[in-house]
């Protein structure tokens, strides 16, 4: 999952990066092929190489040292988001549905809900703006719902029309979503298609692993497997103490290939 969602970014990118599974997929394109990206944490934070060690959180204090510009969230949710200078978004979420909406608020009814989450945080503002946004989640039933209880994170919302109805712009929206199983695009709709998947894993597997008739692409197939240089930087230089290496590998009490 990190491997193929790192693949994805390209050299000299401004990127959106949020919390958990975005900061490790940016800190290994930056170690690997991407040197030259530039990562925007929503508080102001903006760094300009990869830090002594991975951050647990976006603002965890190690970026401080490794940051070219250290503002505020008006420095890069307004500045460089909101002036239109980001090229990608990297997000998590607890669910996400067929339309790419993202759920980080509550599992139910809002004003009662069963669950409640940390909510957006810059999220909204990510996913509302940037050209593209890369979506990196566990795949997990649950977490693949029809239509997501709370859009914290709009995505397409129900098609492609109409979030350009809500007045959100053509040019922007999800651009893959990125799972343990496997890598899903968005078709003329707005609707998520799988494109590819794990080696370990089926199509069918991964279609049981959401809540609806997922579609498939024609010429879906196995995703390149992670090369031995792509795993070494990963888990001897980006996370050597396995802060999130570690979950990676208990998901479901099965090993994944990372």
């Amino acid at each position: 999952m990190i491997v193929s969602a790192a693949r994805l970014i390209e050299d000299k990118s401004v990127l959106m990066v949020g919390t958990q599974w975005p900061i490790i997929v940016s800190l290994l394109a930056m170690s690997l092929h991407a040197p030259g990206i530039t990562i925007c944490y929503e508080g102001g934070a903006v760094l300009g190489k990869v830090p002594d060690r991975i951050p647990f959180f976006t603002g965890d204090p190690v970026v401080n040292s490794s940051s070219v510009l250290m503002g505020n969230s008006f420095d890069t949710l307004g500045m460089v988001l909101h002036g239109g200078r980001a090229d990608m978004a990297l997000l998590s979420g607890a669910s996400v549905d067929r339309y790419g909406n993202i759920n980080t608020t509550c599992v139910g009814d809002y004003t009662s809900p069963k669950i409640r989450f940390g909510g957006s945080g810059g999220a909204c503002d990510f996913g509302s703006l940037a050209p593209r946004t890369i979506i990196i989640l566990e795949h997990d039933k649950r977490r693949f719902p029809e239509e997501v209880d709370f859009i914290t994170t709009p995505g397409y919302l129900k098609g492609k029309d109409d979030r350009i109805r809500s007045g959100l712009r053509a040019s922007t929206g999800p651009y893959a979503v990125v799972t343990t199983l496997g890598l899903f695009r968005f078709d003329e709709k707005g609707e998520m298609v799988l494109r590819a998947h794990n080696p370990t894993a089926s199509v069918r597997e991964v279609k049981e692993g959401v809540q609806w008739d997922l579609k498939v692409h024609k010429d879906v197939g196995p995703l390149d497997p992670p090369s031995e240089e792509e795993l070494r930087v990963l888990r001897e230089q980006v996370d050597p103490g396995g802060m999130y290496l570690r979950e990676a590998r208990l998901l479901k009490g099965r090993e994944v290939v990372i």
